[in-house]
């Protein structure tokens, strides 16, 4: 078992107080939006459009996710309402920052010159960057851990579901960016289908990292449970059955229009052959 003393503020000036979690949110909030800005420049993005964006997504994940917190700790704020003004102590989930898309749908439906999905993609790979940095505060202050175990790596005999979580978002981000590798280079891959799709890599990383926050929450601590599950479990199904539809419907309406090209490329060849038999009656 590993000791760990839990870090709530890492140093003060003055009366300014910087809280560990508050830092690292910070941190990635920062880090995402730079190379977010990188990509869209590439894409030959107007920069203007993502510092909005940026903002929008700042407001959109805090309020979000403070709410999806607060709802999943429902008891504890009822006896000391206030606490929920207090965001910079930690207290965010994950889910809930994805309301931040809403705000971004919400500022890209008046532009004519963006497209959603493809900020979307452009997007995925650095929004779970930032749930990977911003897990380590939680580690860091104590919060959003797991249920107690003996495991050698467990931290102050629990779960480090922090770290599990940062982990796993990192392996996510590697295979996007894997992926957005693929695509550019064009090579021929059994994904080539959907990651020709505008808003695939954005369903690739709601369908991935659903999955993996859905199996990390039976170690995590819970105040409230429906039907067995948690309300982030349900909700991570809730993401991953409609990531998942939308990737097989994408590859299905692919595939009918293949079908479709292939029997009209069927019927130019066979009506070529019959000139060709007739020209030869005439001869």
């Amino acid at each position: 078992m590993i000791n760990f003393t839990n870090i709530n503020i890492l140093f003060e000036i003055g009366s300014f107080k910087v809280h560990a979690w508050g830092l690292m949110f910070v941190i990635a909030f920062i880090i995402s939006f730079l190379l977010i800005l990188r990509e869209a420049k590439k894409q030959k993005i107007d920069s203007r459009h993502i510092y909005n964006i940026g903002l929008y997504i700042l407001l959109g994940s805090l309020i979000g996710a403070r709410l999806f917190y607060v709802i999943e700790h429902l008891p504890f704020f009822l006896q000391d309402p206030l606490k929920i003004l207090l965001v910079w102590q930690g207290g965010l989930t994950s889910y809930g920052s994805l309301l931040a898309i809403f705000f971004v749908w919400l500022y890209i439906r008046k532009q004519k010159d963006l497209s959603f999905s493809k900020i979307l993609d452009i997007m995925a790979p650095y929004i779970v960057l930032a749930f990977a940095i911003t897990r380590i505060g939680c580690f860091l202050r104590g919060c959003c851990g797991g249920i107690a175990t003996d495991l050698p790596w467990a931290v102050n005999g629990k779960h480090p579901t922090q770290l599990y979580e940062s982990i796993y978002s990192m392996i996510i981000v590697f295979i996007l960016l894997r992926l957005k590798k693929i695509k550019k280079a064009g090579k021929k891959t059994r994904f080539k289908i959907l990651l020709n799709k505008k808003g695939a890599m954005f369903l690739y990383f709601l369908g991935m990292y659903s999955f993996f926050r859905f199996f990390n929450d039976f170690l995590r601590v819970y105040e409230t449970f429906f039907f067995g599950f948690a309300l982030s479990q349900w909700i991570a199904l809730g993401i991953f059955v409609s990531s998942m539809v939308l990737l097989i419907k994408t590859r299905s309406s692919f595939a009918i229009w293949k079908i479709k090209d292939s029997v009209k490329f069927v019927k130019k060849i066979r009506a070529e052959s019959e000139k060709r038999l007739l020209r030869r009656k005439i001869e």
